[in-house]
């Protein structure tokens, strides 16, 4: 092989290590049209393939997850059972016992302020959490299995650390003396609205959508319902703690915690289940 067709080849080689989004086949035939020329000094180095470069290439490994997220493997997440996802995660439950307690010595227009601007902070960083989001797990080329396993396992120790504090001897929450509307942020919106592993989830239905038929609009509605079913409980906390005793706040404390054991569990078996189907699809394609 003379002098000029090594270097070609080389140059494919590292045309090839630096543009993984080239196709392999336009690769091999240039290596092919180099290494069938005649051996001469004279010859002229075949040019590589000037066809633009597909600068959107997914990886088949995700596109194969992406196409069994399709089938009726997800025919169980429908809107009623996105909804009732969104409610465990980020629904009032959680929300009223801190409301209180963050509020009890505040007047009633301060709670009112605090509710109003907790709301809306809470839901636009949702809605742009779950608008944004989506498009950066494009750029990241994080595939759907991922990014479920991934909220699962943050959805599960969270949930199995409310499940174990129901056994542990009440701490004594002491209310700030001297509230102000900086409580709407922090911790009301951050962690208590909006925990780490409810936009986790949230991103992840968002994602999901398109891949189990749901509207992204439908799921968006959902989010910000919601949002306002939190807004009102949060206007109408006391009045439901009157009604409602400590200890069945506690029992559905406890109960909503073992239910968000269960929702990781399902994420990451879900997860698993469909890496697990495109494994066996790449391994009976090679056989």
């Amino acid at each position: 092989m003379g002098l000029f067709q090594k270097i070609a080849i080389a140059i494919l080689t590292l045309q090839l290590l630096l543009m993984p989004a080239l196709s392999n086949e336009r690769v091999d035939n240039s290596i092919n049209r180099v290494i069938n020329q005649p051996i001469s000094q004279s010859a002229p180095i075949s040019e590589p393939d000037s066809t633009p470069i597909n600068e959107s290439y997914i990886p088949p490994r995700k596109t194969l997850a992406e196409k069994i997220a399709e089938t009726p493997i997800g025919s169980q997440f429908k809107l009623f059972n996105i909804f009732i996802i969104f409610f465990v995660t980020l629904g009032p439950l959680k929300i009223i016992p801190s409301f209180v307690t963050l509020t009890e010595n505040a007047s009633a227009s301060l709670r009112r302020q605090l509710a109003v601007r907790s709301a809306i902070i809470s839901t636009i960083v949702l809605l742009l959490v779950a608008i944004i989001g989506q498009n950066i797990l494009k750029v990241w080329t994080i595939s759907l299995p991922s990014l479920m396993i991934a909220g699962g396992i943050l959805l599960f120790l969270i949930a199995l650390n409310i499940v174990m504090t129901q056994y542990a001897p009440p701490t004594q929450v002491h209310p700030p003396e001297k509230p102000d509307i900086n409580l709407a942020v922090t911790p009301l919106v951050f962690p208590t609205i909006l925990p780490p592993f409810g936009i986790a989830i949230a991103l992840t239905m968002m994602v999901m959508s398109k891949q189990i038929g749901i509207s992204s609009i439908g799921v968006l509605v959902l989010l910000v319902a919601v949002m306002g079913l939190n807004f009102i409980c949060m206007l109408a906390a006391r009045p439901i703690l009157t009604f409602i005793r400590p200890v069945t706040l506690r029992i559905l404390g406890f109960t909503l915690g073992v239910m968000q054991l269960a929702l990781g569990i399902e994420f990451i078996l879900y997860g698993i289940e469909i890496e697990v189907l495109v494994l066996r699809y790449l391994l009976d394609s090679v056989q």
